[in-house]
């Protein structure tokens, strides 16, 4: 990082005017201390103007397209003789409040983190990016109903400059569809198959994933490809999650039924009425029961069962799914599977009692808040820790 350190300021200057979103400059801006100082600072002082997106029907509704940054947040070394050896890292989301505002997310729910055991001064720590993620958002913090998720297309595509704009969704029940800015309709991508699940950006390409596990490469005209042959796996929700530059699938054994759109019909029909819609939804949201782990070789194109993820951790959040290595955080422990427990995608959030961990080695489930040897990596940390005690906390 040394070399990097001293780049010239107005060349850093220039790079961070590139930058695509504010929660991309905050990150830039956490590399090191000349690159903090070097970067134009962003405005925190003043509302930032949303852009709505009027989203045709049958996703009727005025949304806003958020972006947030998955990070490892380290803290900085300058207390050599007040903790041990290792590296301070958690894992957190950076996103940005309504009132332009950057702060700290649950990585799994996108709960606003509203407090710490600990006084921090955020000029202590950096943040480094380890993945994107993408939701519609309404008024009162309301996620879009039907949408499963959402990514801008192409990879490029920013609110900031409307020509060519555009998202790629998943809806309803599985529609693979697309709608570029000003359209008056979504383009539907697939008239055969209607139970698409998961969508990921691997080595800068999109693919998606049916319930039958077979993946599909979209290019850059919006066909869809066949990529891999069907998994045929049997459980009821499949997630992509690329680990160490290998795509992998994981697959969701659910004790019921997933949501209909008659579902989500029902819960809008009875939005005047709060208490039926949080009956209806208990109700209606599936548990995991067990949960299977495939890697796709793409030399030989068949599925490979994989047993053990050795110090890898899968995270399948609300809005995007990652790897992380145990090593590179506080008392993590690898071999595990993290995820958001329920098929509700379409209501304001989750609390931290749905986080849940699936452990390979023994394939138990159990809650995240009664598993604290697992949480260690969140921030904030559960344990009160004089070396990071500092001035009050700062916007990042």
């Amino acid at each position: 990082m040394s070399q990097w350190a001293h780049l010239p300021k107005e060349l850093l200057d220039m790079i961070s005017k590139c930058l695509d979103s504010r929660v991309d400059l905050v990150c830039f801006r956490a590399v090191c201390t000349s690159w903090r100082y070097s970067a134009s600072s962003p405005s925190f002082d003043q509302e930032i103007p949303r852009l709505i997106l009027k989203l045709p029907s049958p996703i009727h509704a005025d949304a806003i397209l958020m972006q947030t940054a998955v990070c490892r947040m380290e803290l900085i070394s300058k207390y050599p003789n007040s903790f041990s050896s290792f590296s301070k890292s958690w894992l957190v989301k950076v996103g940005e409040s309504k009132y332009g505002k950057q702060q700290l997310l649950n990585p799994l729910t996108n709960y606003k983190i509203k407090y710490s055991p600990i006084s921090v001064n955020f000029l202590d720590f950096k943040f480094v990016q380890l993945n994107k993620a993408f939701l519609l958002q309404q008024s009162r913090r309301f996620l879009v109903f039907g949408i499963i998720k959402v990514v801008p297309f192409p990879i490029s595509a920013s609110c900031s400059n409307m020509d060519g704009f555009g998202i790629l969704a998943i809806y309803h029940e599985g529609k693979l569809g697309y709608w570029k800015y000003g359209d008056k309709e979504w383009t539907l991508l697939d008239y055969k198959n209607f139970q698409y699940d998961d969508i990921i950006v691997y080595r800068e390409q999109f693919y998606v994933i049916d319930r039958r596990g077979t993946v599909y490469w979209i290019d850059s005209s919006l066909k869809v490809i066949q990529y891999s042959p069907p998994l045929y796996g049997c459980g009821g929700q499949k997630n992509l999650v690329e680990s160490r530059g290998d795509l992998y699938v994981v697959d969701r054994y659910l004790d019921g039924e997933r949501r209909t759109w008659k579902d989500y019909e029902n819960v809008m029909d009875y939005s005047d009425n709060p208490f039926r819609v949080r009956k209806l939804r208990k109700q209606s949201r599936p548990r995991a029961v067990d949960l299977r782990v495939y890697k796709l070789d793409e030399e030989l194109a068949t599925w490979v069962d994989v047993k053990s993820l050795d110090d890898q951790i899968f995270v399948l959040g609300t809005d995007c799914s990652f790897s992380i290595s145990c090593r590179e955080f506080n008392g993590g422990k690898g071999n595990c599977i993290y995820f958001v427990d329920g098929d509700d995608h379409a209501g304001r959030g989750l609390s931290a009692s749905s986080i849940h961990v699936f452990q390979l080695e023994d394939r138990s489930i159990g809650k995240l808040d009664v598993m604290p040897e697992f949480s260690d990596i969140f921030w904030p940390p559960n344990m009160f820790d004089s070396s990071i005690q500092n001035n009050p906390g700062l916007d990042l």
